[in-house]
């Protein structure tokens, strides 16, 4: 037992209050599962759980609210505005103090992260719970399948949403979430529902756009290499692309500028692990595609393949495949299933297509056409053609033809032990 406050306060009891402030509000089963780090605790754990969760009712620290919906059983649990003092007095939260916000850095290593907040911004949501359920299904995900050698650290909207100025206008971007990948690359988190239509997500695409222009216009460097949008696990695959469509599509007509800097991902919860491992592996990948492209073009008679390497983020970009007096060029990419880059990055190389003809390796040759060739973790991957809703860009629609022209999918898979 430990005195907080005026509380005796038993080990378990001290770590729900804990995870209930980091994370704002769970249900009972969300608890189980974080404090056990198992997505299927036993009977007895959850017993174990309500057993705590009902003393500190009793004490008045915590607070429940039955959920309406069918989508999460039970109630969803919250400190009270003496749990959130209680809390703040447990992790020797200053007075005042501002901070990152990041969770397991303060967990896991005793570096302070967490504000005094004040308790209204704190609560968690009363009109979309459903919404940040899901969210706390995410961060369970990354507390459980992923090792503290490859920790994934997070933080949520009241800390990584940002203020800024874009043409002389006071904006914010609202991320749901914010992740930090070992790599310590960033990626904004989106949890969709699929309630926001076409013209929110313009708006939403267009407000990321103006931060990063702000972002560039005051020389800041930025971490951020994508936004994840996570969807619910029982997504029909059906229902996910035609949602994907208009996302992606969304995001190519707003974001035109900044494509290749920054790539949208989707992902069902139940993908959450493999879609952030591919993430994490992304130069593996590259450099295995990039010995199957050299055995590939030289069993099909090319004597010399001369294959290109993105400076700025190390990705298989195209490569030169050369035989007699002809050559050929193959625009190449390793993406995930709902994942932008082969889109952005074909764009790019259709940009530059013109000096790769100029190159001296094939000065005097032949030019015998242009393939692709994309690397993807599904045999069959979902490759657009079009995009939605009648207002696209004529530019991009051409460019989404000629992706589909002549292109050759390659399933790609790391041995076990990469």
């Amino acid at each position: 037992m430990s005195m907080i406050s005026e509380y005796r306060l038993t080990n378990c009891s001290m770590k729900l209050l804990e995870l209930l402030f980091y994370y704002r509000g769970m249900t009972a089963l969300q608890l189980t599962k974080m404090y056990y780090d198992s997505n299927n605790p036993l009977p007895t754990q959850k017993s174990n759980i309500h057993n705590y969760l009902n003393k500190l009712k009793r004490q008045s620290l915590v607070a429940s609210k039955k959920l309406d919906d069918n989508t999460y059983l039970g109630s969803i649990y919250y400190l009270t505005s003496k749990g959130f003092e209680a809390a703040k007095e447990m992790l020797n939260i200053e007075v005042g103090a501002t901070e990152n916000g990041f969770i397991l850095l303060n967990e896991r290593s005793g570096i302070p992260t967490q504000s005094d907040l004040p308790y209204n911004l704190y609560q968690p949501p009363r009109q979309q719970v459903n919404h940040h359920l899901l969210l706390i299904d995410l961060f369970i995900q990354l507390r459980i399948h992923f090792s503290e050698e490859e920790v994934i650290d997070h933080r949520l909207s009241m800390y990584c949403s940002t203020p800024y100025t874009h043409e002389k206008m006071d904006r914010k971007i609202r991320p749901d979430a914010e992740i930090l990948l070992p790599s310590k690359n960033s990626y904004w988190i989106e949890v969709d529902r699929a309630t926001e239509n076409h013209t929110q997500l313009l708006a939403k695409f267009n407000n990321y756009r103006d931060y990063l222009s702000y972002l560039k216009e005051n020389n800041l460097d930025t971490p951020f290499k994508g936004i994840i949008f996570l969807t619910d696990a029982k997504q029909r695959i059906y229902g996910l692309k035609r949602r994907w469509t208009n996302i992606l599509s969304a995001f190519l007509k707003a974001m035109y500028s900044y494509q290749s800097e920054i790539r949208l991902i989707l992902t069902p919860l139940n993908l959450l692990e493999d879609t952030i491992r591919f993430e994490m592996k992304r130069s593996a990948f590259n450099q295995l595609a990039k010995h199957i492209v050299h055995d590939k073009l030289h069993k099909a008679g090319y004597k010399k393949v001369i294959p290109f390497i993105k400076t700025a983020d190390k990705t298989l970009f195209y490569a030169i495949a050369i035989r007699k007096q002809s050559y050929k060029v193959f625009f190449l990419n390793v993406s995930n299933t709902f994942d932008s880059s082969m889109y952005t990055s074909f764009h790019h190389f259709l940009n530059i297509l013109h000096k790769i003809h100029q190159k001296s390796e094939v000065k005097g040759l032949q030019s015998q056409g242009l393939e692709q060739i994309i690397f993807h973790p599904d045999k069959d991957p979902y490759i657009l053609k079009t995009l939605q809703n009648h207002d696209s860009l004529k530019e991009l629609e051409d460019e989404l033809v000629m992706l589909n022209e002549n292109i050759e999918v390659i399933q790609i898979d790391l041995p076990d032990d990469v």
